[in-house]
């Protein structure tokens, strides 16, 4: 691939994620309305609003132009007008003390969840284009991870904004592929990264940069909402059942999790994330170790 059209792709890449970004505080923000109350802001009950909220004014614009010749554009476009058309029908009721029947809130998630979906696919494609996913699991692969960070870091310098990282090396991983085999294994690997990425945001980003090992991405995220983050999501991993060889297996991690400091290298910051973990495995593994500006003990469940 040429440079131009790494070039190219990688500028789709971005804004695409700047517009799930977009997507998400107005999922955010629809979802406290239909909670808390009060009244709907005007743009979202407009006949238009599909074209009125952030990432719709984008895919009607520059979205256009970046990604209008995609083969999935129409229908992303046709499914944003329909999810939108079907909240203004709930912010309606809402606003006129109407019930919201379940039934009517579920079919608007359904429209939502899809969207993401398409917008994932779509996002999937491009990076399949790039060869910057990683073939087995779907997820970036280490030849993305200077390019992402890099940006990431430039927004942390620029808006002040924390960025934490975390280096997540799934325990005593080499037992399953000896009890089951590689290609159980592979199934697990699998697992695990659709699991990452289906308990975090739509604008973190998931990294497979090792055999077994991953590497988490959160924007907006200090070390102490990154710690509690990763604890949780370390808990519910080893309680999660995984598909090998036609049996269940649990598997358990130890997590190092650092800031994304703009001061340092990509390769410092990684180092200083592979260090916290292999702490966090030496104190026994399903385990978080924080690095700031020393280091703190693993945490254990």
């Amino acid at each position: 691939m040429s440079p131009t059209s790494h070039h190219d792709i990688l500028e789709r890449l971005h804004a695409l994620d700047r517009a799930l970004a977009d997507h998400g505080k107005w999922m955010a923000q629809l979802n406290r309305q239909l909670i808390c109350g009060g009244p709907p802001a005007s743009a979202d009950v407009a006949e238009d609003a599909h074209v009125r909220c952030a990432f719709g004014a984008w895919f009607a614009g520059a979205g256009r132009a970046l990604l209008g010749q995609e083969a999935d554009y129409p229908a992303i476009e046709s499914l944003h007008r329909s999810m939108h058309d079907t909240a203004r029908q709930l912010l309606l009721r809402h606003l006129e003390a109407r019930t919201i029947e379940p039934a009517d809130y579920d079919a608007f998630m359904a429209i939502a969840a899809r969207f993401r979906q398409m917008l994932r696919t779509l996002e999937q494609t491009l990076m399949e284009r790039m060869g910057a996913v990683d073939r087995l699991t779907g997820v970036w692969n280490r030849q993305a991870v200077h390019v992402r960070l890099t940006e990431e870091a430039e927004r942390v310098q620029r808006t002040r904004q924390p960025c934490a990282l975390c280096y997540l090396d799934l325990d005593r991983f080499a037992a399953i592929n000896e009890a089951h085999g590689q290609r159980a294994g592979d199934a697990v690997l699998q697992g695990v990264a659709a699991f990452l990425a289906g308990r975090l945001r739509a604008y973190d980003s998931v990294f497979r940069i090792g055999g077994e090992e991953f590497l988490l991405c959160l924007p907006n995220t200090d070390l102490d909402q990154a710690s509690s983050l990763i604890q949780r999501l370390r808990q519910d991993l080893a309680a999660t059942p995984f598909a090998a060889a036609e049996q269940e297996v649990r598997v358990t991690a130890s997590c190092g999790v650092v800031a994304l400091d703009p001061v340092f290298f990509i390769e410092e910051l990684l180092e200083q994330a592979e260090r916290a973990q292999l702490i966090a495995r030496r104190e026994g593994g399903d385990s978080v170790c924080v690095w700031r500006d020393g280091l703190e003990p693993a945490s254990h469940p």
